[in-house]
Formats: C-alpha cells, structure tokens, sequence
C-alpha cells in the first residue's frame, strides 16, 4: 500500500488551535473504522508530525487510505475556510 502524505501549512495562533480541534475531531469520528481495519493494517491508519525543516509551520499528515487522506483535506480546507469567515486576517 502507497502512503498518501499531505504537507499543510499551519499559521501559528488561531489556526493552529484550529487545525487541532479538527484532527481530533477527524480521529475520534473514524476510530470505529480505524479499529476494525486494524488487523489488516500494515501501519497506522494516519500518522502525524511537525515539518520544523521547512522554515514555516507546517504537519505532514500520512495517510495508508487514499479516501480517507482525501476526505481529511477537503474537511479541513472547509473548516479553514470557515474559521477564516469567522476571524478575518487584519
């Protein structure tokens, strides 16, 4: 199975916590599927890390399902866009 790897860049302050709230909330909603699948799985069903190489804030978010990597980023680029609405960058 081919890992998919996201590289997000995070702006430090709200849309850090932001980000945060949303990958807990992504985890906790797929742990049934994530337990299930288990067994069969040669890695975690999603592995997460900090990018302090590349000079700004960023996660590399690894993914072993194409479909679940897929549904992370458009939920977070959703929520991102929402949090964006809701504290406009001065």
């Amino acid at each position: 199975m081919t890992d998919v790897v996201l590289r997000l860049p995070i702006q430090p302050g709200l849309e850090a916590q932001e980000f945060g709230l949303y990958l807990s909330e992504f985890m906790e909603q797929r742990s049934p599927w994530a337990e299930q699948h288990a067994a069969e799985a040669d890695a975690p069903f999603m592995m997460i890390r900090g990018d302090p190489a590349s000079g700004e804030e960023a996660k590399v978010v690894i993914f072993q399902e194409h479909r679940l990597a897929s549904s992370f980023s458009a939920g977070w680029e959703r929520r991102r866009a929402q949090a964006g609405e809701i504290n406009p960058t001065p």
